[in-house]
């Protein structure tokens, strides 16, 4: 009898899904050579490694996160027009035999159905083990540009994606304050967290309030989510693509930029958006506010982690969340006086 699929460790999921990837890649016109696990930390990636050289990427979705099918179609949807319309290094989806770009695969021992995409290959290693002023002035750029066609954009019929109209924009609950986890946010702390929250829910309602409408945003453009190859930076994962205004997506790449060198690395970001487009942020803060609602987000999504390991980081997670949240809200109460 095989074991439960939630039983079983990280390499033992990863082999089964990748039973379930190659009945994935029965549904197109690919000569397979072979097959590898790349990581099934999320999402499982594997490269896909034809008789003809070419190279691609298959991810098989997890069933959580929000991630339906309307939403990967969406998803697949937008990021085609951008491959399309633009010159921006993209992956490339690849559509089906039967056309579609998003496909359907089971296995036995996967305990659903997995939805399942095919993107050419994008060349190069992490921006995150590059990371000069110099490519964070392209990243400030890559972003720009990656706004500008969504100010243009035309969504297809029934195209469905998550919003950022709300601090916790994906579907999972918000549990930060449950009783199960009070003994990780003592008074002082829990007050931080909330007055980050209520300060990142009032510059959604002014952005509401602007007259500026939403366009799609990448959600989730970071420097492990950026390529770079001969000097041209790529981004990838499209997965948490919503809609959105262009101060939120910038704040989700600066959070993970927050550190030694920030100030630096931050106006080399400014230098590169501007030198493509207008700075989106109306008044000074306005991009902190969603800086932190990124760390509150990130909070909430980790204590939802069944993985015992990332559950032990927890309580380090929050002391340092709460350490940036802090210096974000004496930023705020400086420009205020």
């Amino acid at each position: 009898m095989q074991r439960p699929y939630d039983d079983l460790t990280n390499r033992g999921r990863a082999l089964r899904l990748r039973r379930l990837a190659l009945k994935a890649l029965e549904q197109y016109d690919l000569d397979v050579a072979c097959v590898h696990l790349i990581t099934n930390e999320w999402n499982g990636i594997f490269r896909v490694d034809t008789a003809t050289g070419e190279k691609y990427i298959l991810r098989v979705m997890l069933p959580e996160g929000g991630h339906d099918l309307d939403s990967v179609c969406g998803e697949m949807a937008w990021l085609d027009g951008l491959s399309r319309d633009t010159d921006l290094s993209v992956p490339r989806p690849l559509a089906a035999r039967n056309g579609q770009l998003v496909v359907e695969a089971a296995s036995a021992g996967v305990p659903e159905p997995r939805l399942c995409t095919i993107f050419g290959w994008v060349p190069g290693t992490n921006l995150a083990d590059h990371l000069t002023p110099d490519n964070v002035r392209k990243l400030g750029e890559l972003s720009a540009r990656l706004h500008a066609h969504a100010a243009t954009f035309r969504p297809p019929a029934g195209f469905t994606i998550l919003r950022f109209d709300k601090v916790f924009p994906f579907p999972e609950p918000v549990i930060l304050f449950q009783d199960e986890h009070r003994h990780l946010f003592p008074p002082e702390r829990r007050a931080v967290y909330e007055r980050a929250v209520a300060w990142a829910q009032e510059a959604i309602g002014r952005l509401q309030v602007s007259g500026e409408p939403m366009r799609v945003i990448h959600g989730d453009l970071h420097q492990w989510n950026v390529r770079v190859y001969r000097g041209i930076l790529s981004p990838i994962d499209f997965e948490d693509l919503m809609w959105g205004w262009p101060v939120q997506d910038i704040a989700t790449t600066l959070y993970d930029l927050l550190g030694p060198g920030f100030q630096e690395l931050r106006a080399a970001f400014r230098r590169g958006y501007t030198g493509h487009s207008p700075w989106p942020e109306r008044c000074p803060g306005e991009i902190d506010a969603f800086v932190a609602a990124r760390g509150v987000g990130l909070v909430n999504f980790i204590l939802q982690d069944p993985d015992p390991d990332w559950l032990a980081q927890a309580p380090d997670f929050v002391e340092r969340v709460e350490g940036r949240l802090r210096v974000l809200l004496a930023s705020r109460e400086e420009i205020e006086r």
